[in-house]
């Protein structure tokens, strides 16, 4: 019986990937049947509880690290890898950060394959025409770029925000920068309000640039895609986004598209990073446990994760992958990280999903409408409260 294999891997260069992942797998094991399946990533977030409650429609299947796993894994409804992750010797070749990550289950559950970096995208083509020199460092550097972006007739931001994550990132960066990566982490782990005055401030920062008029239209009106597409016509100057734009939404191998990490705002406090962890796990409904598991173990190997860097703007988890050979947004992109003082995941994946699913949604509303920054607030403060009466005080993950 031919297992499945479901991916969001959309986008002809990822989609591409996956093939060959596949291929390569079949070359090996010609007794071992895996059949490609793509879902969009929107889609498959919505039919994920069904595909996983229901009758077994994926033996394999990709997903995110930190609290969307930890809420599957506490459902039972992913299926326990610790013996595949000892036989194949994973403790020894996967970076510590990547062994505990998952709120307790270490990889029991789940298995992370790659990472990647959030960054400032821009043309360098459009800096140049409008007279910005080198990229900025610093909130000054930045504010002076947009300023003569505008002088040039080009608004600086554009923030997709339809699908929700780019306003969460604006949220995830601001906080970090304006109040430093512990207070943003003790915010995620339920243990500061969100009516906490740091916080206030962090929307009365963001206020400001909403009302200079630094982002393009309506930001609910057009997602991530359409983002990268203005910054691309040179309508927009830059836009907040992950390293996956330039493998699902930019012409492969485009040249004239650049990023850098997000400026500096208080240059006394620890920089933070957003990386989100990508990966895989078997359902725990699969009918082919063993099966599934192997080819799981297959998408860990050294061979996979290399072969994803040298195609895919992405980093390896594992510590014997020749990052050299990756793209040319690689070392870059490696650069930010290992420049950071503390390294998140993101919004939707470090704090509880519930409370996330109201937050995110609170950040487009302020982005559209950032009058309404304090009843949103109170509105998420609300929410975090609910959580702590369900599920207790929060504790380290």
């Amino acid at each position: 019986m031919a297992l499945t294999f479901l991916t969001d891997h959309t986008s002809p260069l990822m989609r591409g990937l996956a093939d060959r992942v596949v291929a390569d797998w079949h070359e090996r094991h010609p007794e071992s049947t895996v059949e490609l399946a793509v879902l969009d990533h929107e889609e498959l977030r919505d039919e994920l509880p069904a595909r996983l409650t229901g009758a077994p429609s994926a033996d394999i299947m990709t997903w995110f690290a930190g609290n969307r796993m930890d809420a599957l894994a506490g459902k039972d409804l992913m299926l326990n890898i610790s013996a595949m992750w000892k036989a194949e010797g994973f403790d020894a070749v996967y970076l510590p950060r990547f062994r505990n990550m998952t709120g307790g289950m270490g990889p029991s559950y789940f298995l992370p394959t790659s990472h990647y970096w959030w960054a400032v995208y821009y043309r360098p083509s459009v800096f140049a025409a409008a007279g910005v020199t080198g990229t900025p460092t610093t909130w000054d550097e930045l504010t002076a770029a947009c300023r003569a972006l505008k002088s040039s007739g080009i608004t600086p931001f554009a923030l997709g925000a339809r699908y929700r994550c780019p306003a969460a990132a604006w949220f995830d960066y601001l906080n970090m920068r304006l109040n430093g990566p512990d207070v943003h982490d003790a915010l995620m782990r339920l243990r500061i309000p969100y009516t906490d005055d740091r916080i206030r401030r962090v929307f009365a920062f963001w206020r400001e640039l909403i009302e200079q008029e630094f982002f393009l239209g309506d930001p609910g009106d057009y997602d991530e895609e359409e983002a990268v597409a203005a910054v691309l016509r040179g309508e927009a100057g830059m836009t907040l986004t992950g390293a996956y734009a330039t493998d699902e939404y930019t012409p492969q191998g485009e040249p004239d598209i650049d990023f850098f990490r997000f400026p500096v705002i208080d240059p006394t406090l620890p920089i933070g990073e957003d990386t989100p962890v990508d990966g895989y796990f078997v359902p725990a409904n699969t009918d082919s446990p063993e099966e599934a598991t192997r080819f799981l173990a297959y998408l860990g190997s050294r061979h996979v994760q290399q072969v994803t860097i040298e195609r895919l703007s992405t980093l390896p988890t594992r510590t014997d992958v020749d990052t050299e050979k990756g793209g040319r947004h690689v070392a870059k992109g490696m650069r930010i990280l290992q420049g950071a003082d503390h390294l998140s995941q993101f919004y939707d994946l470090d704090t509880p999903w519930e409370l996330a699913n109201v937050g995110m949604s609170a950040f487009v509303s302020f982005a559209q409408d950032p009058a309404r920054g304090e009843e949103l607030l109170r509105e998420l403060e609300s929410a975090r409260q609910d959580q702590l009466r369900r599920r207790g005080p929060a504790t380290p993950r």
